[in-house]
């Protein structure tokens, strides 16, 4: 084997020494990255796959792929797009299984690489750069108060649907502008493309995503045909107005960047929030830490971001191989990055399991790194922090209902379901108003 260039990650002796096939079988670990699990029991069972080896082999459902659950591991990986790894498909099973891309077809911008994504990025990065996301601060803020107040007499939320995600999905909307009636119809659709069927094989799961992300082409092919005869101040009409190479997007590509705005964007803050605030329901004393100095606040989001980590990506090797750890990965196979393993890796986080807001800061890698580093980073950090604001200004004390038991899933993105508070009932804002 040759070696797949000098970047970090890439090698030369190694691979054509080390036997690739009794590897496999010493590594080998079965793992379904789609599974409904119980994140802490998931992430100690990373934790213990990292101690014998950051590098594991998966065979689930007819497919095969490497397992990276260490911090170094994972950085090599992710840092090496373009140089021996490619993005698609971003999906540990190999085959486009979301039902919006034919064969071979790539979604942009999440599964393209080299200059052709850096030419789509470039158009983006304005669009979310940070000022731009905070000129949104105080329609963010209306939207978590109204939601609120739905549910601040009770006494009670089921969080997830209550808050976590009419949140996250009602600030996209808001975003692109459209109705935000459609919030839970979107709902469905984004919970069946990033975690299949809850129960089903694979051929339900495929099945189901196909439907799902057929039915959410249609609806913004109808959003894109509505803002061509009638432009409005939103994201929708802005990006249907960039140019790239002196041409606009054509329907295709923007459909690929809507799709990608709703899957991350409704997902991701959700699935972070509603983990936070299932731990925050038991751990009283650090919600009341997060706001006992003005800049703790800011940490315990980054600490947050870290020990949630929703969003684990599948790299694929193009190169004759590349090195991942001790690993020669040769090309046609695949790595499933756990960044929720690798951001809890003790060789660089004391007490990685602890949250601390204190602790010696070390980059974390909830967003990614690399060429595909989340775009979307300042949106995401500025929902968080929101959200906890708000919350804490009307519910300041809550606990955990332990007559429900909360249920986590793996998937594109972790998350947990059935986080039931408790709360002693407040006040709507119309009536405090009036």
């Amino acid at each position: 084997m040759t070696a797949a260039g000098d970047s970090p990650g890439a090698g030369s002796g190694p691979g054509a020494v080390v036997d690739l096939d009794a590897l496999k079988r010493e590594r080998a670990v079965e793992y379904n990255p789609f599974l409904a699990v119980n994140l802490p029991d998931n992430l100690d069972r990373m934790a213990g796959l990292r101690a014998v080896s950051p590098m594991t082999y998966s065979t689930v459902g007819g497919s095969s792929f490497w397992v990276a659950t260490g911090y170094d591991e994972v950085v090599s990986v992710l840092r090496n797009n373009n140089k021996g790894f490619v993005s698609y498909p971003n999906n540990p099973f190999g085959a486009p299984t979301d039902g919006t891309q034919a064969a071979n077809k790539k979604l942009i911008p999440i599964d393209i690489d080299g200059p052709e994504h850096r030419a789509y990025r470039k158009l983006l990065e304005p669009v979310f750069a940070p000022k731009e996301m905070q000129a949104l601060e105080p329609q963010i803020r209306k939207l978590a108060n109204d939601l609120i107040d739905n549910w601040i007499e009770d006494g009670a939320v089921d969080f997830v649907p209550g808050f976590a995600f009419p949140f996250s999905a009602t600030t996209v909307i808001v975003l692109m502008g459209w109705p935000l009636e459609d919030a839970d119809m979107m709902n469905g659709w984004v919970r069946t493309l990033q975690h299949g069927v809850k129960g089903g094989d694979q051929e339900e799961t495929v099945k189901a995503m196909v439907a799902a992300g057929q039915a959410m082409r249609d609806y913004m092919s109808g959003m894109i045909a509505e803002r061509k005869t009638r432009p409005a101040d939103d994201f929708t009409t802005m990006l249907m107005n960039i140019e790239l190479d002196g041409r606009k997007l054509t329907d295709d590509e923007l459909l690929d960047m809507f799709l990608l705005l709703m899957l991350a964007g409704l997902d991701t803050v959700q699935s972070v929030l509603a983990q936070v605030f299932q731990y925050l329901g038991e751990h009283q004393d650090q919600w009341d830490e997060m706001f006992a100095e003005p800049e703790t606040l800011d940490l315990a989001v980054e600490e947050f971001l870290r020990w949630t980590a929703p969003a684990p990506p599948t790299r694929n090797v193009t190169a004759e191989y590349m090195m991942v750890g001790d690993v020669p990965v040769p090309a046609g196979e695949r790595v499933h990055c756990v960044i929720g393993a690798a951001n809890r890796d003790p060789k660089y986080y004391q007490n990685p399991d602890d949250v601390d807001f204190h602790r010696q800061a070390k980059p974390h890698l909830a967003f990614g790194l690399g060429p595909h580093r989340c775009i979307g980073l300042h949106l995401a950090r500025l929902e968080v922090k929101i959200a906890f604001q708000e919350l804490r200004a009307r519910m300041p004390r809550f606990s955990l209902d332990q007559s429900h038991e909360p249920v986590g899933h793996l998937g594109f993105a972790w998350g947990v379901e059935d986080v039931f508070l408790n709360f002693p009932p407040g006040q709507r804002q119309a009536k405090q108003a009036g």
